[in-house]
């Protein structure tokens, strides 16, 4: 089928871009299949190992080394599906470090970028699923997650997958109710739908805020006036019995290795605030560069490219708005942007409300809820007049957005242990105690160590404040390590740095890159956190 949406005229005029058109409409959705493909995945494979592993990623390297069945149980241990940590284990055997382990994300992000593309031209044509693809393969946050060795990619490209099919059912109602074998039926919108949301629930359990804005956007195509909404709905159960029969024993599974405790699997999520929730948006819908273990953003890069892009995108929400606006679509444009708009605002909206009660507020929740916002933001693109000014607008959109992604590489998105770990080794001398707010430190650092060989005695590791007190008391000297190591802090900064003030001012404060500092300690303490020992708030031995 060709993509081009250009109308051909019974006399046509010297157009410089209408070649652009021809070339398109020869080779299909190939060619900018492809080329979105590639791009997304050398967006992700780029520089893809400058960044150390942080804690959850860790998580992925020891599981990923587990025989078969102990990764299955480990995983249900976590609330985690096994799906992606089997594929991480064959992408292990060629090696654990960050180059490697990393690459089925990158290649899941790239794929999702591909298939974001489909379902934009078969929303509203080849420049607007040209636009979706872009931002999707252009995406910081995208692309950091791609960057990532975690499931996230993998889930949204199923996601995607099952967001294709259901705008294929969105597109032609009529003919996804046909009776199958006659003229006109399609089987293949069911089989994409099915498969795609299926994955997804293969892989995270944040999928089900994808398959319950699905049945919502089932309602909505039921409306349509050309269905035959008795065959609809038997195809939609169908489809929904097979997704749910085939996951749910799963989550039984889980429930039962968890003795129950499902619920318990997010209560590290931090509550949400103001700054989360702006931070959130920001980096998800409006291209800011954020920190994956922070809610920090860095400064923008290109002024009003976010403002752009909702632009575009309430754009294309009016594009869909007016029956019959869309060559592509004519009748069913109200349909497709039910379709659109309900599985664009459910899952953001859902995790939204359940975040008053129980913190959920993360982009890796969210991660999936920029694709249809992109699908939008390609639809106001081909609401502008004339073919000219939709292709200047897609060369904009593409190059602000390259411009907008170049620092993301340049940026300290992740804290470096790796260094902090080596480095600490450098500067200990005999006798050197080292103080941490909790465990976190340790493990991160002992793990980049033991690629080497390495290690701190555990004999120099100490959580208890009291302790540490004591040695410098005694002409001991003390390093206190502080600095992120997960997206939960189990004690946050303000906190270790109130309950370490009773041991003076550093004579030495050495930064490790943005996210880490190490502080030496060796002048007399305050002599009275030593007399009320363990009556004094402070850590955890």
């Amino acid at each position: 089928m060709p993509l081009s949406d250009h109308r051909s005229e019974s006399r046509p005029r010297a157009d410089p871009t209408q070649w652009v058109g021809r070339l398109v409409s020869r080779h299909g959705h190939s060619l900018l299949f492809l080329a979105i493909l590639a791009l997304g995945c050398v967006t992700r494979l780029y520089h893809i190992g400058s960044m150390p592993y942080w804690l959850d990623e860790v998580t992925t390297v020891r599981r990923s080394s587990l025989s078969f069945g102990a990764m299955v149980q480990d995983s249900l241990m976590a609330h985690h599906l096994p799906s992606y940590f089997w594929i991480a284990s064959l992408s292990g055997h060629y090696g654990l470090g960050e180059g490697v382990l990393r690459v089925p994300s990158a290649i899941f992000g790239g794929a999702s970028a591909a298939v974001l593309y489909l379902v934009g031209a078969r929303a509203g044509g080849w420049k607007a699923g040209l636009v979706a693809g872009l931002l999707l393969a252009l995406s910081p946050l995208q692309v950091q997650y791609g960057q990532e060795a975690r499931s996230y990619t993998f889930v949204m490209l199923m996601m995607a997958v099952g967001l294709w099919g259901l705008v294929e059912i969105a597109r032609a109602p009529r003919a996804t109710t046909l009776p199958f074998g006659s003229p006109g039926a399609r089987l293949a919108p069911w089989v994409i739908y099915t498969l795609g949301t299926l994955g997804a629930l293969q892989v995270l359990s944040t999928a089900f805020f994808w398959l319950i804005s699905a049945n919502c956007a089932a309602f909505a195509i039921a409306l349509d006036p050309s269905i035959d909404k008795r065959r609809f709905w038997q195809r939609w159960l169908l489809s929904q019995a097979i997704i749910l029969g085939l996951t749910l024993p799963w989550f039984l599974a889980m429930t039962i290795v968890t003795r129950g405790q499902m619920g318990s699997g997010t209560d590290w999520v931090p509550a949400m605030t103001l700054h989360s929730f702006t931070s959130t948006l920001g980096s998800l819908y409006f291209m800011r560069i954020s920190r994956l273990i922070s809610f920090h953003l860095f400064p923008v890069v290109v002024p009003g490219f976010g403002a752009l892009l909702l632009l575009f995108g309430v754009l294309g929400v009016a594009h869909l708005r007016r029956r019959g606006a869309s060559r592509l679509l004519g009748s069913v444009a109200p349909t497709m942007l039910r379709t659109l708009l309900i599985v664009a605002i459910v899952p953001p909206l859902l995790i939204l409300l359940i975040s008053i009660g129980k913190p959920l507020w993360m982009p890796r929740y969210l991660l999936w809820s920029a694709v249809p916002f992109f699908v939008f933001v390609g639809l106001g693109v081909a609401i502008l007049p004339g073919q000219r000014l939709q292709l200047a607008a897609v060369s904009v959109i593409a190059l602000l957005a390259a411009i907008n992604l170049a620092p993301y590489y340049q940026s300290e998105t992740k804290p470096r242990w790796d260094l902090a770990a080596h480095d600490l080794v450098n500067i200990l001398q005999p006798g050197d105690m080292v103080l941490v707010p909790d465990r976190g430190p340790i493990a991160i650092m002992d793990f980049f160590l033991a690629r080497d060989g390495q290690a701190i005695p555990d004999s120099l590791w100490t959580r208890d404040i009291f302790k540490a007190a004591a040695y410098v008391h005694d002409g001991g000297r003390v390093w206190v390590v502080e600095g992120k190591v997960g997206q939960a802090d189990h004690t946050p900064a303000k906190s270790f740095n109130a309950i370490t003030a009773p041991l003076g001012s550093p004579i030495a404060v050495l930064p490790e890159g943005d996210l880490i500092t190490f502080k030496l300690y060796d002048d007399l303490p305050d002599k009275s956190l030593i007399a009320q020992g363990t009556g004094t708030p402070g850590l955890y031995p």
